[in-house]
């Protein structure tokens, strides 16, 4: 997110500390919150399904 911009928000209802952790990636990232949301979810679910695959 560019400084100085206005605040982007998340098109989703998460927990406080699940968006905080959304933003912070979004910024590591340089993406958009709605697609930092969408790159750790699809983290998430490779990961469950590795775990499953064991």
């Amino acid at each position: 997110m560019v400084r100085g911009a206005p605040r982007e928000s998340l098109n989703l209802r998460v927990p406080p500390a699940l968006k905080r952790r959304i933003e912070e990636y979004a910024e590591e990232a340089g993406v958009s919150m709605n697609a930092a949301a969408c790159l750790l979810l699809g983290e998430g679910l490779r990961t469950e399904d590795r775990r499953r695959r064991r």
